[in-house]
């Protein structure tokens, strides 16, 4: 006489109660758990912190046109508009860095060494004694 012949349909039962207990769960998760946060719409630059001296951040472009930013090596379109959400708008901005700056922006785009790597103060120090001229 075998004495496991209830093995497989109790097996098969414990699988389903599994799966349906599953499928409850998510299904109370979804209605009665924490809603979810509307979308962040575009702000504009927060109030400076003690960390942003001299970086010259603006809430919004003067004149309400930003300088095409991209005529920097190393900017393209994406980093232009992160730049733009961080409130830099124009190449008199960048070209005023100095070291402390250079290290908040590093920080605040997670960049580590790419703005010194890629020289963009310098770059834009070039752009706006160009448009001096």
């Amino acid at each position: 006489m075998n004495p496991t012949p209830h093995i497989i349909p109790s097996a098969l039962l414990l699988l389903a109660a599994f799966l349906i207990g599953c499928v409850i769960g998510y299904l109370l998760k979804r209605m009665l758990g924490p809603k979810q946060a509307p979308a962040k719409t575009a702000e504009p630059a927060a109030a400076p912190d003690a960390d942003d001296t001299g970086l010259g951040l603006l809430s919004a472009p003067l004149e309400g046109r930003p300088d095409d930013l991209k005529k920097i090596k190393g900017i393209g379109p994406k980093l232009e508009a992160v730049l733009h959400e961080n409130g830099i708008y124009h190449f008199h901005q960048i070209a005023a860095w100095d070291e402390h700056a250079i290290a908040v922006m590093n920080d605040r785009l997670s960049f580590r060494g790419r703005i010194e790597r890629e020289r963009w103060v310098s770059q834009a120090q070039a752009i706006v004694r160009d448009e001096a001229h």
